[in-house]
C-alpha cells in the first residue's frame, strides 16, 4: 500500500485514526506516524525523534511509527489495519471486474440474439473478446465442409500468424481437433507453432462447440510478451459457446433462406413450365386435329368392295399415314397407301403431311406404280431432312377384275388373306421413299383379289407392339388372327386387330404409331 492509501487510512474522519489515538492514550505513550517519505501523518511531532518502527504489509513498506517502546505495537496495529483495507479494496476491485464481465457477457448475448448474419456474429464476437482480453491480433475460424480446413470468417491484426489452418496442425489446429482450449504464453518455444509465426508471442485459443460437435475456434494473440491466464481462457470459452450457438442459428437461417429462395425459384420455374406445357399441349392438340384432317374424312366407295381403316398415334401427332384414292372414272381403280415416317411425334407428322401432299399430287397422273414410287421418293428426298424417310405400301387395284399391283418401298410385308384363311405375303420391293437421291428402281408384285379375299396393309406398330416382358406381338399372332377372320368385313377385321394388340400389351405404353387399312372384295 502506497503513502496515499496510508494517508487515507489515517484521515481525520477515519475509524483507524480514532482507534490509534485511543490506543496511544491508553498506553500513555505519545506516537507519531509518517509515510514512507517521512511526511507526518499522525501524532506528536516530538515523538518523531524517538525510535522508529517500519509499517510493512507483505513486502510493501508503507511508512513509520515513532514513539518509544510502544511504537512496535502501534506499528503492528497500523500494518494489520492497512492489510485489511488493502484486502477490502482488492476484493471490491475483483467484484467490480466480475460485474463488468457479467454485464459485458449479458450485453453480448443480447446483441447476438438480434443477429442472423454469420460474418456479423463473428465480427461482434471478436470485438467483444478484444474489449475483455488484451490482444493485438485475433481470428475466428470455422471448420469447412471437408471437416479438415479451417476457414477464416473474421479477424483483426496480423491473424494469419496465429497458427495452422487445418485440424490437428499448428496451435489453432490442435484446439480445433481436441476441443480443449489452450494458453500458450511462449509461442516461440511451442513445437506446434506455424512455420511463419514470427510476430505472435502469446496465444489464448478456445473451441466453438455445439453439443459435442466442434464447429470452429476463436483465438487471441499478442505481439508483445503477455501472460494470459486461466480466467481469461474461461472467459474466451464462454464467449465461444455463445458465439457457436449464434453461428449455428445464422447458418440455419441462411439455409432456410436459401431453401425459401430455391422454392420460389422452382415455383416460378414450375409456373413457367406449366405455361409452356399448356401452350405446347394446346399447339399439339391443334396439330393433332390438323393431322387428323389429312386422313380421308370418308373412304371412297367402289362397287363390290368394302374398305375400313384405323390409325392410332403413339403421341399427339403421329408419323403413320394411310390413304385411299379413286384414280379412274367410276371407281374403276383404287390407289391404297399405308406409310410410316421414320421417327415419331411432331417432326414425323410434318413429313407425313408432305407424303400425303406428294401422293395426292402424283396419283392423278396415271403413272405406273413403280414410277409413282420413284417420283415420290425423289420429291421427298428434296423436301425433307437427310435423316427423314418413309416406308410405304402402295397398292393399285382394278375393281372390275380384282387384279392388283403392289410396290413395297422398304415397308414390312403386308398380306392378302384368301377366303379360305390362307395368307399371301406382299413383300417389299425397294428402298424407303426419300432415303437417298435417285433411290430405286422399284418393281411391282401382281396378284388377283378373288371374291371374299382381303388385302390388309398395316404399319410395324402392329407387329412390333410389346407387352411388359418386352415380347413382340409379331407376325405369327397377326396371321393367325387374320386367318380366323377370313371373310369378315373390313371393319370387323380392323377392330379385331386393335383389340388383340391391346389385349397382348396388357396396358404397356404404346411406343409406335399403329395403322391398318383393310380392303375386301365382296
Amino acid at each position: 500500500m502506497a503513502a496515499a492509501p496510508l494517508r487515507a487510512l489515517l484521515g481525520k474522519a477515519g475509524q483507524t485514526r480514532t482507534l490509534v489515538s485511543t490506543i496511544a492514550d491508553a498506553l500513555a505513550a505519545p506516537v507519531a506516524i509518517e509515510d514512507a517519505d517521512g511526511r507526518a501523518l499522525f501524532g506528536d511531532p516530538l515523538a518523531s525523534a524517538a525510535a522508529r518502527v517500519p509499517v510493512v504489509v507483505g513486502e510493501t513498506h508503507l511508512g513509520w511509527v515513532a514513539g518509544g517502546d510502544r511504537a512496535a505495537a502501534v506499528a503492528a496495529l497500523v500494518a494489520h489495519l492497512a492489510g485489511r483495507e488493502s484486502e477490502r479494496h482488492a476484493l471490491g476491485a475483483e467484484v467490480l471486474h466480475l460485474y463488468r464481465e457479467i454485464n459485458l457477457i449479458y450485453s453480448f448475448s443480447e446483441k447476438l440474439a438480434a443477429l442472423l448474419d454469420l460474418e456479423r456474429v463473428a465480427a461482434l464476437t471478436l470485438q467483444q473478446a478484444r474489449q475483455m482480453i488484451v490482444a493485438t491480433d485475433g481470428v475466428l475460424m470455422l471448420v469447412a465442409e471437408d471437416g479438415e480446413t479451417l476457414a477464416r470468417v473474421a479477424g483483426f491484426g496480423d491473424e494469419p500468424e496465429l497458427g495452422g489452418f487445418r485440424r490437428g496442425r499448428g496451435i489453432i489446429g490442435a484446439v480445433a481437433a481436441s476441443g480443449n482450449g489452450e494458453i500458450v504464453n511462449d509461442v516461440a518455444d511451442d513445437r506446434r507453432r506455424a512455420v511463419d509465426t514470427t510476430g505472435i508471442r502469446a496465444v489464448v485459443c478456445a473451441p466453438l462447440t455445439v453439443g459435442e460437435r466442434i464447429i470452429g475456434i476463436i483465438a487471441l494473440g499478442s505481439t508483445v510478451p503477455m501472460a494470459y491466464t486461466a480466467a481469461q481462457l474461461k472467459l474466451l470459452t464462454t464467449l465461444g459457446l455463445q458465439a457457436a450457438t449464434a453461428i449455428e442459428n445464422a447458418r440455419l437461417f441462411e439455409r432456410a433462406m436459401e431453401s425459401a429462395r430455391e422454392r420460389e425459384r422452382l415455383l416460378a420455374l414450375n409456373q413457367q413450365t406449366e405455361l409452356a406445357r399448356a401452350k405446347l399441349q394446346s399447339e399439339l392438340t391443334v396439330a393433332s386435329r390438323i393431322q387428323a384432317d389429312l386422313f380421308p374424312s370418308e373412304l371412297p366407295q367402289a362397287a363390290g368392295y368394302d374398305l375400313a381403316a384405323r390409325n392410332r398415334a403413339a403421341r399427339y401427332c403421329g408419323g403413320d399415314y394411310y390413304d385411299a384414292l379413286v384414280t379412274a372414272d367410276g371407281g374403276a381403280e383404287l390407289l391404297l397407301c399405308v406409310a410410316d415416317v421414320a421417327g415419331k411425334g411432331l417432326p414425323a407428322a410434318l413429313v407425313m403431311s408432305n407424303m400425303q401432299a406428294t401422293l395426292r399430287a402424283l396419283a392423278g397422273g396415271g403413272l405406273p406404280l413403280p414410277e409413282l414410287a420413284q417420283r415420290a421418293s425423289d420429291l421427298l428426298f428434296a423436301a425433307t431432312a437427310p435423316e427423314k424417310y418413309v416406308t410405304a405400301a402402295l397398292l393399285r387395284i382394278a375393281t372390275a377384275d380384282g387384279s392388283l399391283r403392289f410396290v413395297g418401298a422398304g415397308h414390312l410385308d403386308n398380306v392378302i388373306v384368301r377366303a379360305d384363311g390362307s395368307i399371301v405375303p406382299l413383300a417389299s420391293t425397294g428402298l424407303p421413299l426419300g432415303l437417298m437421291e435417285g433411290g430405286g428402281p422399284y418393281t411391282e408384285t401382281t396378284q388377283t383379289l378373288a371374291a371374299g379375299d382381303l388385302v390388309v396393309l398395316y404399319s410395324d406398330g402392329v407387329t412390333d407392339a410389346q407387352n411388359g416382358d418386352s415380347e413382340e406381338f409379331g407376325e405369327c399372332r397377326l396371321y393367325e388372327l387374320l386367318a380366323r377372320h377370313a371373310g369378315a368385313s373390313p371393319d370387323v377385321v380392323a377392330d379385331a386387330v386393335l383389340a388383340a394388340v391391346d389385349l397382348f400389351v396388357a396396358g404397356a405404353p404404346q411406343f409406335d404409331d399403329i395403322t391398318i387399312l383393310v380392303l375386301r372384295r365382296r
